[in-house]
């Protein structure tokens, strides 16, 4: 991080309280209208309480202690804070619907937008589209087990074609298929998203991409289609680069094994390192780092010092 100021010990951890980040159960739809409802008036009458920069740094400074002066391996150091202090390991749909839409991916104006195309999005009505695909899903589970008979095995590539073609508004940066959809990587917050299904299946579990054809930051880009490119499995992104970096180099440091081999492999490291540095670190993604802080207990090092990236082994 070259002279970059480290974090001095802050023995000092103040929590601002949430609406609606009640002990974690399976919510309904009410609840969750009404957790994003108070939390959209909170920080309509305070913005501070979307983001406050001094009590982001008195946590910052709290979490991080003295780790950069005194770790030999600052990699190793690294992974496992992170692990260690990802004390509450929560569940998918409990971070996608409890937390995500509600509090997590606002912006400060109250809406959320699309990772991949930067479309702006009425949360409450990703809420209630969620909830009517987890209708229609199960209805096709149903449809499907009576048609199969007694003596008849149940495919496992029908089951996933019936989720794969009903999409929840949600992307994970590192596709589930990369480590198998188990917990609690599944439902880490830090690299969930809102994402709209169509850009969700162009992007599918492709490893991310810079196509030399294609400048979607150009105004006289020609191909605007609100999502990106897919070419050969790979996707560029037509928005939303430097969030995806950032997660995704999270999610390596997190997890150093988790990720299978094959996929691991088609991961372009150079190119995480160089969104990370184009696109800099945002408001937005200042406040769901904090939010996610308070949520997890754990932190992406990439948001609070970018210059990091330059500093870790990664694969």
């Amino acid at each position: 991080m070259g002279k970059q100021k480290k974090p001095k010990k802050d023995t000092k951890k103040k929590k601002i309280k949430m609406v609606g980040h009640k002990p974690l159960e399976r919510i309904d739809l009410k609840k969750q209208l009404a957790f994003l409802k108070a939390n959209k008036r909170r920080i309509q009458q305070n913005q501070e309480l979307y983001y406050n920069e001094q009590q982001n740094q008195c946590d910052l400074n709290h979490y991080y202690g003295s780790i950069f002066e005194e770790s030999t391996n600052l990699s190793s150091s690294l992974t496992k804070l992170l692990m260690k202090s990802h004390k509450n390991q929560v569940p998918y749909f409990i971070s996608k619907d409890l937390y995500l839409y509600t509090w997590v991916d606002l912006y400060p104006d109250g809406t959320v937008k699309s990772i991949y195309s930067g479309e702006e999005k009425d949360p409450a009505s990703l809420i209630v589209n969620d909830q009517e695909i987890i209708r229609i899903k199960y209805e096709e589970f149903l449809k499907y087990f009576h048609e199969v008979g007694q003596d008849e095995y149940v495919s496992l590539k029908k089951l996933k074609s019936i989720d794969w073609k009903f999409r929840f508004n949600t992307e994970h940066i590192v596709p589930q298929s990369w480590f198998g959809a188990l917990e609690p990587m599944k439902g880490d917050l830090h690299h969930l998203f809102t994402c709209q299904p169509d850009c969700n299946i162009s992007r599918s579990n492709f490893p991310y991409a810079d196509f030399t054809f294609y400048t979607p930051e150009s105004v006289y880009e020609p191909i605007q289609n609100h999502c990106g490119v897919a070419i050969n499995e790979k996707f560029e992104p037509e928005h939303g680069k430097g969030k995806s970096a950032r997660a995704m180099l999270y999610f390596l440091l997190r997890y150093p094994d988790a990720i299978k081999r094959s996929f691991r492999n088609s991961i372009d490291l150079p190119l995480l390192k160089r969104w990370n540095q184009q696109f800099p670190v945002t408001l937005y993604e200042k406040h769901r780092n904090q939010s996610i802080y308070m949520i997890q207990g754990n932190r992406n090092p990439f948001i609070d010092f970018p210059d990091l990236a330059e500093e870790i082994s990664f694969l």
